[in-house]
């Protein structure tokens, strides 16, 4: 009797703070945690199944623990051997041993009765899936409980087999402790626990942190951050005290708190016995030892009656477009639970509405000597409790025919987006709504309103085109009051647009090779565009793509042809005429390609006759800087005889030797280029020899 007694005591607790869904710890485990306390030179061991099936398996083949030393004054131990702490495996008590524990210890008879007790018969999930999963929660359940008895006493954790003290430790070592069933069953295997601990460093209990009290209506809500200690702590102890010094438990037994929310946090609601009394609370943290950490900071809070009822405004009257009279009732039990009334107006319905009137007594009538334009009342009452309500916004006008002042200040600029910014000087009437934009292309059009709303701010933005040949744009604003009643037209405000837009292209009519100047002629037709401030000619040779500039003048040069005599023979070139505005806008023309080649080149002038009596031989030389030569044709007369080609030589050493040359005959020479493409030199200058 005294077990069932106990046992039913612990479920009550239970099902009032809530149990943790233990059936969703599947994984077959053991995990376990370690208490250094140097003081007794003892190292003390807790642990716990994570799954009914390995609590089932160490109920059945108990646990064996295996200590290993490595590390020792700083120094890690190479191939630490494990020492057996366990020559029998720890197995529960047996039902006498329990009951005759549970004598000095009443919690050991909750293991008692969820070891030993009727038992829970398994189903198969074949033979329903749904009582398959009842039968699950079942078994995690009793599991659930008797861990949770085990985490509140190590007397209790004994008994169920789940607790071992080491002796045999001293300071300067560490020790790693394995912890596993003392049989392993078959076809599935429950995971050991591996725990780390020494005498150097002891477990520091730390209090709970930011504990924080929200009250209600005989309600309390106690919330403080777990998120950083639940490895520390498994249960919390509640006091609660009605003078700040007299702290009572607010629970017979521990508590177990929500789980903690996404910024941490683990909550309890007690239940207050009146709204009158100031309560204080403080909390302190229990470990799987049983041990108690330090108590939390105290907080204090008091009950907040519900209040059913809010005042009702039910008739506004405006006297003489000067005067609104107000008047309201306080149904139900309102007039003796207020200890204040005041009346809040706004400009708006969404506030902040502000108190004009305080009343410390019930009343339910007044007079607004010097209401706004626009008025939103609320009546506001706060209970002696200090809980504030409100009645429903309502709403009462005085006829407003007076304008604003027209806006001053205007100004603004644009920038190379066609993103234009407005802004004025702020007006000063207290029932000032906002302000209205409007734009036009030219200041004797109409003016176009540019703002969707009214704007609340002095300063406005707007984006204009700016691909027009309009050059400029112009802005006027006026202001409203919230009657509507709207301001005089600013004067217009002008602004220039940034020229993005390029001048007309000029035309070129013509590109020829001129051989009697020597050069390429371009003529053309200027840019009919009016904002013309000069001109750039450049010269592309097609060969290699090199950019020249050929030519630049400003518009009021009126040229329309150009002589290009910085070109070389043989080469093909185009041309790239711009015009340029002011804004640095450049249309431009290419004109087509121009081979610029007459044929001809000049002649060779660095060139010899040296006579070799001893050869019998005259022989030529020459020098010069011609490209792609293919060959060299050389002409002689003799005597009074005309020139004939005489002989051919192809590109190599710059010398020929005639040998058919007799004495007393006089010898005349000239010498021409061939080049690539057929191209020759003018006749070289004649080289006279007597032989």
């Amino acid at each position: 009797m005294y077990r069932i007694l106990s046992s039913a005591l612990f479920l009550l607790l239970l099902l009032l703070v809530g149990l943790p869904d233990a059936a969703a710890q599947q994984e077959h485990r053991i995990v376990g945690v370690a208490d250094a306390q140097p003081d007794k030179r003892t190292i003390r061991l807790r642990w716990s199944p994570a799954s009914y099936v390995a609590w089932e398996m160490g109920n059945k083949y108990g646990y064996t623990v295996e200590r290993f030393t490595i590390a020792a004054n700083g120094q890690l131990i190479e191939q630490p051997k494990p020492v057996l702490l366990t020559p029998r495996p720890l197995a529960p008590y047996t039902l006498f041993q329990m009951e005759t524990a549970a004598q000095q210890e009443p919690r050991i008879a909750v293991v008692a009765e969820m070891l030993y007790g009727d038992k829970v018969e398994k189903i198969r999930p074949e033979e329903g899936i749904g009582a398959w999963f009842e039968n699950q929660n079942q078994l995690n359940w009793r599991m659930a409980m008797a861990l949770l008895s085990c985490d509140m006493s190590i007397d209790v954790a004994k008994s169920a087999g789940l607790y071992l003290e080491d002796h045999n430790v001293k300071r300067g070592e560490r020790y790693v402790y394995r912890i596993a069933l003392a049989k392993q069953p078959a076809n599935l295997v429950i995971d050991t626990a591996i725990v780390a601990a020494s005498l150097d460093e002891p477990t520091r209990l730390v209090r709970p942190q930011e504990l924080a009290i929200v009250c209600a209506d005989r309600t309390a809500t106690l919330g403080w951050l777990t998120s950083y200690s639940k490895q520390l702590y498994t249960a919390y102890t509640i006091e609660r005290a009605t003078d700040g010094k007299n702290f009572r438990p607010v629970t017979p037994l521990p508590i177990l708190p929500t789980g903690p929310d996404a910024a941490g946090f683990s909550y309890y609601q007690d239940s207050l016995p009146d709204n009158e009394t100031k309560y204080s609370y403080r909390v302190r943290g229990i470990t799987p030892f049983g041990d108690n950490g330090p108590w939390s900071q105290t907080v204090e809070g008091t009950g907040v009656t519900d209040v059913a009822d809010r005042p009702i405004v039910d008739t506004i009257i405006v006297k003489d477009n000067k005067q609104i009279t107000l008047r309201w009732q306080l149904p139900g039990k309102l007039s003796k639970q207020l200890s204040q009334v005041m009346v809040t107006r706004a400009d708006n319905s969404k506030g902040p509405f502000l108190p004009i009137a305080t009343f410390k007594t019930p009343v339910y009538e007044f007079v607004d000597e010097k209401p706004q334009g626009t008025n939103y009342y609320r009546i506001k009452g706060v209970t002696k409790n200090g809980k504030t309500i409100y009645s429903f916004p309502y709403f009462a006008q005085i006829i407003d025919t007076i304008p604003p002042a027209m806006p001053t200040g205007l100004a603004g600029k644009i920038d190379s987006l066609g993103i234009v910014t407005l802004q004025w000087a702020q007006n000063r009437e207290k029932d000032l709504q906002g302000y209205r934009v409007f734009r036009a292309n030219s200041a004797k059009e109409e003016f176009i309103e540019v703002t969707r709303d009214i704007m609340p701010q002095p300063q406005f933005t707007d984006t204009v085109t700016l691909h027009t040949l309009t050059s400029k744009v112009y802005y006027r604003i006026i202001a409203v009051d919230k009657n509507y009643n709207t301001s005089d037209y600013t004067a217009f405000l002008e602004i220039k647009r940034p020229d993005t837009i390029a001048p007309s292209a000029p035309l070129i009519t013509n590109a020829f090779r001129s051989d009697s100047l020597r050069a390429i002629v371009l003529q053309w037709r200027n840019s009919a565009s009016t904002d013309v401030v000069k001109y750039t000619l450049y010269r592309i040779n097609t060969k290699d793509s090199t950019r020249g500039l050929a030519a630049a003048w400003d518009s009021t040069n009126k040229r329309e042809a150009f002589a290009d005599t910085a070109v070389q023979l043989g080469n093909t070139y185009y041309y790239e005429l711009s015009a340029w505005d002011g804004a640095g806008n450049q249309a431009r023309e290419l004109s087509g390609d121009v081979w610029f080649e007459t044929g001809k080149r000049a002649a060779i002038t660095d060139w010899k006759a040296t006579v070799n009596d001893r050869k019998h031989q005259v022989l030529l030389s020459w020098r010069h800087t011609l490209q792609d030569v293919k060959q060299y044709r050389i002409y002689r007369a003799k005597n009074n005889e005309p020139f004939t080609l005489y002989a051919t030589q192809n590109e190599g050493p710059h010398e020929w030797a005639d040998e058919e040359v007799h004495l007393g005959n006089i010898y005349r020479y000239r010498i021409t280029a061939v080049l690539k493409g057929d191209v020759k030199t003018e006749m070289s200058r004649v080289l006279e020899v007597k032989f």
